[in-house]
């Protein structure tokens, strides 16, 4: 890649008046970053890369291509053999600058050798690009100000989110991290979850928080196999703090916990929304007007996505989806549902709109053995009507004919009751491909105003993974599709869209 002086003015292509997403070379273009965290990087199996597509005036991501892998982020950090660097990204503006940044989870990073205790990256936008300005910062147990030390297994920086709340002004630079696999005591993986802040004019660490379901006013109590942070998600209030929060107070945390046991059900999940990190209100199929029942193995909150908009000394509008894909319905195992909960008056806990499946009246297609409908959600889109942002629910596990985990995704518009209605379905047969066996379509998920990022990791026809850009249903956009070994991404990929934003 051909770098820019990372403090000179961003460099606009005229065409591209508005960027479609994150743009961290600041040149108005949208750009997009595709994870390959089984990528191959100076002989380390496994160690892990992303790949940035930088927008220029042709379209979203079309524009020159940078491999990044740990020894080019600017956080003096090298690769290693199963790092898995870049198993989940999230775009980020952790400083005041005119460029987006990244934050990259590597869950499987060793730590002063402590094998899989687990780093979070934050890289830095410039003029140059990702990892061409300032250092970059890692973050993990024991630094920054993170409680607890790095052990084996903890997973740190398995579940990753962003501030997700829009408003006045852009959103408070913070991102929630989860740590399942952390241990309590001689509890065993019962989980640890947190907030890092950044100054928003310098990018550094402000502040951290760590909460256990051990912690004063976090219910649950610490169990083993818990996975408490193995889902995450953040937002700012409620009760009326608006958007111009600092710290942790202000910010209400949500961790997905879906290996915890109710009422004798192994497995059966459930979601914390930690206000202030201090104050819980819990969430389960056992929650006053939640449909489903708690059973074991449902695993409620495998999966989270978070939408929310504040008023300046306002409440906040916050749409929260949650995932259950392994909910059985009758003999179908793990089939998998979705419940999607809403206030727009600061109100928790936070009651159900609607859950949803494709047994759901209207939905398409019908629920079978497996699908795990809800393992991956996304909340945004083009659009945005009186309730809010569309869900779009990632069905990696999903047959298509004959094609057993070929994978779809499942998109629902706003609706009081009736969530299927109006639905669509997409899979690969709508860009013109064969759907093949274990492509895993839908694997990752991100929105942008004009295309919705679909990773197939396991693209059989592509073979070494695929990431599409699908329009939206009933716009114009033309659907873009990248993969290893055209249009100058690099060849040696192994699991290219496991992670993308």
């Amino acid at each position: 890649m051909t770098t820019a002086d990372a403090t000179a003015a961003p460099r606009q292509v005229a065409q591209c008046a508005t960027a479609q997403g994150p743009d961290f070379n600041g040149d108005r273009c949208g750009d997009v970053v595709v994870g390959d965290p089984g990528g191959t990087v100076a002989g380390k199996v496994r160690a892990g890369r992303i790949n940035v597509l930088y927008g220029d005036e042709t379209g979203v991501g079309a524009g020159k291509r940078h491999l990044l892998s740990q020894g080019e982020t600017g956080t003096g950090e090298v690769p290693e053999a199963d790092d898995r660097f870049g198993a989940v990204v999230r775009a980020i503006h952790a400083d005041g600058d005119a460029f987006a940044d990244l934050v990259v989870g590597v869950p499987s990073e060793s730590v002063n050798g402590v094998d899989d205790a687990g780093t979070v990256h934050v890289i830095f936008g410039s003029a140059g690009g990702l990892g061409a300005g300032r250092p970059g910062i890692v973050l993990h147990q024991g630094a920054s100000g993170i409680a607890g030390g790095p052990e084996q297994g903890d997973r740190f920086g398995a579940g990753l989110a962003v501030n997700e709340t829009t408003g006045d002004g852009p959103p408070q630079p913070a991102l929630a991290f989860g740590a399942p696999g952390e241990d309590l005591g001689g509890t065993a993986d019962a989980g640890s979850a947190g907030v890092v802040t950044f100054d928003p004019d310098t990018g550094e660490v402000e502040t951290a928080a760590t909460i256990t379901q051990d912690s004063p006013g976090i219910g649950g109590g610490a169990e083993a196999g818990d996975g408490f942070g193995a889902a995450v998600a953040l937002f700012q209030g409620p009760g009326g703090f608006g958007c111009g929060v600092t710290g942790v107070d202000g910010y209400t945390l949500v961790v997905g916990a879906p290996g915890e046991d109710l009422d004798g059900n192994a497995d059966a999940g459930l979601v914390h929304l930690a206000r202030d990190l201090a104050s819980d209100t819990p969430l389960s199929q056992d929650s006053p007007g939640v449909d489903g029942a708690v059973e074991p193995g449902d695993r409620f909150g495998a999966g989270l996505a978070l939408a929310s908009y504040c008023e300046h000394d306002g409440p906040s509008h916050v749409q929260l989806a949650v995932g259950v894909p392994f909910e059985d319905f009758g003999s179908v195992a793990d089939a998998g549902m979705a419940h999607l909960f809403a206030t727009d008056d600061d109100e928790l806990p936070m009651p159900q709109r609607w859950s949803v499946s494709q047994n759901s009246t209207d939905a398409a297609g019908t629920s079978e053995a497996g699908d795990q409908f809800g393992s991956v959600l996304e909340l945004g889109g083009p659009w945005r009507d009186g309730l809010g942002e569309p869900l779009i629910v990632g069905v990696p596990r999903e047959d298509i004919g004959d094609a057993a985990d070929a994978g779809g995704v499942q998109i629902f518009g706003q609706s009081a009751t009736a969530p299927g209605n109006g639905d669509t379905f997409l899979s690969q047969e709508d860009v013109g491909l064969v759907p093949q066996a274990a492509d895993l379509f839908g694997a990752a998920l991100s929105t942008r105003h004009g295309l919705l990022l679909v990773g197939a990791p396991d693209d059989v026809t592509h073979t070494k993974g695929a990431a599409h850009g699908l329009p939206w249903p009933g716009t114009s956009e033309s659907p873009v599709l990248f993969t290893p070994g055209q249009d100058e991404i690099p060849e040696d990929a192994v699991r290219f869209g496991a992670s993308i934003t």
